[in-house]
């Protein structure tokens, strides 16, 4: 799928260590060390215990220059200066940055902050129905394709074309991008205004919008297939012909409904648990405004139902086993805590990230913006060691030395 050429991989291999003793340093080694160690010994990564989740935090944070991020090692608890591009970023995928690139049409990168690698993605305007302005700095684009079906259901979507800015791509046009192994393809999630994706190939560098029966909230790739939630509650899985190279999706589950038997409102959020086999799993999220103290000081609460599909019907749960849910808009999965003690069993770890919840930030949002709920009792614990952050552009990343 990138369109920029592989490097080498680095030989590490001038040391003649066993793999089971590699991979004794490494967990033995405190964050970041690990990540720069699986870095140089790339081929043995396998045997490395994995990476619990990372929380990168762009830039503006005191100490720290421009092309520099913030990460935060959940499980450490201690946050270290990673590259980040000057571009700005929409979320991950299989442990790379998607970037946009404002200066040039708003192109799609990817960005590995270990390594410092980046990647090219098929350009938007590949797209006919896309293109590219002013030098680059806007993008028009036709409105129909873009709105067929949920979340504009009986015909009232909108029509004619739309101009945007380069920058204000993030979140409307790009919602989120899901990578599939080795970057044979990708699928692009755009914003809840429009609700279509698109699928590029590495056969095909081109995006190739793909009307949805459901529109499409979240997605991601599990089992050798891209699986997407919609915003009446339905999952569909999706496959590519292999004659016209177009993909198309079919439902594979009843749609999610509440106790009055209608679709869910709420924000959803779709993972698979852990293994090959893993079940698929929808996260309801929900927030309400709060005012609290004698001033009327405002502030937020979040809560959070998972419903697991058991035998083709969903299932609400508050037990999800030995395992960790991690949402956001910009990637969202599940992680055993078996071999990670330190990671809460039983919790969603959460991050802000909704248009809808930035549309009127209140003072402390910070103090909420990214916390633990546990599903067991409904509680809220701050993330310790994280501190301030006042920028929303909170991405959750499982960081890979590896070629996406």
């Amino acid at each position: 799928m990138p369109t920029d050429h592989a490097e080498a991989e680095p030989a590490g291999a001038g040391v003649s260590l066993s793999p089971d003793v590699l991979a004794n340093i490494h967990a033995r080694l405190a964050f970041p060390e690990r990540l720069a160690f699986a870095a140089v010994f790339r081929a043995e990564r396998h045997a490395f215990r994995p990476e619990a989740p990372y929380l990168l935090l762009p830039g503006r944070t005191p100490g720290r220059t421009p092309d520099t991020a913030t990460l935060f090692s959940v499980a450490d608890r201690r946050a270290a200066a990673v590259r980040s591009p000057a571009h700005a970023f929409i979320g991950s995928s299989r442990g790379w940055l998607v970037t946009i690139d404002t200066a040039a049409a708003a192109a799609l990168r990817l960005v590995n902050p270990v390594t410092g690698e980046q990647r090219a993605l098929p350009a938007i305007t590949t797209i006919p129905c896309v293109h590219a302005l002013e030098g680059g700095s806007h993008l028009e684009f036709t409105l129909e394709p873009f709105t067929r079906g949920p979340p504009y259901p009986g015909g009232r979507q909108p029509v004619g074309t739309f101009t945007l800015a380069a920058e204000q791509t993030r979140g409307f046009l790009y919602r989120k991008v899901v990578l599939a192994p080795a970057a044979a393809a990708a699928m692009l999630v755009t914003g809840p205004c429009l609700g279509v994706p698109a699928f590029a190939t590495a056969e095909d560098a081109a995006w190739r919008l793909a009307p949805s029966r459901d529109g499409v909230e979240d997605a991601i790739h599990h089992e050798g297939r891209f699986y997407s939630v919609g915003y009446l509650g339905a999952v569909e899985a999706w496959e590519r012909d292999a004659d016209t190279g177009k993909f198309s999706s079919t439902a594979v589950t009843p749609r999610l409904t509440n106790e009055d038997s209608q679709p869910w409102r709420r924000p959803k959020y779709l993972v698979a648990a852990p293994g090959p086999a893993g079940r698929l799993m929808v996260v309801l999220k929900e927030f309400k405004e709060t005012t609290t103290g004698w001033c009327g000081r405002r502030g937020r609460t979040w809560s959070f139902k998972v419903h697991v599909l058991d035998e083709g019907r969903w299932k609400e749960t508050e037990d999800i086993g030995e395992a960790a849910l991690f949402v956001g808009a910009n990637e969202s999965l599940c992680v055993s805590t078996r071999a990670r003690p330190e990671l809460r069993t039983g919790c969603v770890y959460y991050t802000d990230d909704d248009d809808l919840e930035r549309a009127s930030p209140s003072k402390d949002d910070d103090q909420l913006a990214v916390g633990v709920f546990s599903l067991k009792d409904g509680t809220v614990k701050k993330v310790w060691g994280l501190g301030r952050h006042r920028s929303w552009a909170r991405v959750w990343l499982t960081p890979s030395p590896s070629i996406p």
